[in-house]
């Protein structure tokens, strides 16, 4: 288990993390936000390259940056190292005196992606690159991996093949935390989602909670129109734009503005419509940015 008990890191007068305070169990939990949220200051502070300004972290009951904690955690950055002109099988022998790795699985991952093996990396596009450390992470004989911006670069069907070999592994017992861009792939993916808005935590909980709050509608008046008017009505509105003539507002607890919309603006029409996966997150962020969740 990753323990992280009143975390912060701070950069001058900058808390990248802020009193982060959390358990990772076996699983994958997808890390989301904008950036400059925190993401990868809380992935190199849990991995020990981070020294935290005050509070802690445990990996396996080892504090962070122990050779212990090191020995069991495998950190992915979204900018991984490999020595100029090295090929994939080059950087077996490169990260095996790092850290212990499992060689024919890496292998065996690398044909599965369909990437050439002795080709310098150099010359791979960034998603070629980008898998060649993936298949590195799930090699590694480590517990807990921190996957960095893991799809950033990803064509949808190569996130598919990934994407069935991180559900494997943890399946099998492993800790795996990927932060990410990409809400979709990551809601088919994660067990659990963490939300990070300013370094604090906006939302822990389940995939399939994520968003489920969220009422969006779109509607013409014949009258003028605005967010006001839905406050004052008693409903917290979390986005509101106008394109055009038609409205297109997000509400929480939406309950009853149908009716009350009818009887007293009259619309030309209201209708409620499904709100994208990649919009969830943006919603997240704005609610969070109006300050109504703080964990």
């Amino acid at each position: 288990m990753i323990e992280c008990r009143n975390l912060t890191k701070s950069f001058g007068d900058l808390n990248a993390v802020d009193n982060f305070s959390l358990e990772f169990q076996p699983g994958v939990t997808g890390v989301v936000g904008e950036n400059g949220a925190g993401k990868s200051t809380l992935f190199r502070t849990i991995a020990g390259i981070y020294e935290a300004t005050c509070g802690e972290v445990y990996v396996d009951g080892h504090p962070s940056g122990s050779k212990e904690a090191k020995l069991n955690l495998f950190f992915l950055s979204d900018t991984p190292y490999a020595p100029h002109g090295a090929t994939p099988v080059d950087i077996i022998d490169f990260y095996k005196g790092l850290h212990p790795l499992n060689k024919d699985r890496f292998l065996e991952l690398i044909r599965n992606f369909g990437l050439p093996e002795r080709k310098s990396i150099s010359n791979f596009s960034k998603g070629m690159r980008r898998q060649v450390f993936i298949a590195l992470a799930l090699s590694m004989d480590a517990q807990y991996l921190l996957l960095d911006e893991a799809f950033d670069g990803l064509d949808p069907l190569v996130v598919e093949k990934i994407k069935g070999e991180i559900i494997q592994e943890g399946e099998a017992g492993k800790t795996i935390l990927i932060s990410s861009h990409n809400m979709p792939v990551l809601q088919r993916l994660a067990d659990r989602f963490v939300l990070l808005h300013k370094g604090k935590i906006s939302k822990d909980g389940k995939s399939e909670d994520i968003g489920t709050e969220f009422v969006k509608y779109q509607a013409a008046f014949k009258s003028e129109f605005n967010e006001e008017i839905l406050t004052a009505l008693g409903y917290q509105v979390v986005s509101f734009k106008r394109i055009g003539s038609v409205y297109h507002f997000v509400l929480i607890s939406a309950q009853g503005v149908e009716e009350k919309l009818e009887s007293a603006f009259h619309p030309l029409f209201l209708e409620k419509v499904a709100i994208d996966p990649d919009e969830l997150i943006v919603l997240e962020m704005m609610l969070a940015e109006k300050g109504d969740r703080h964990a």
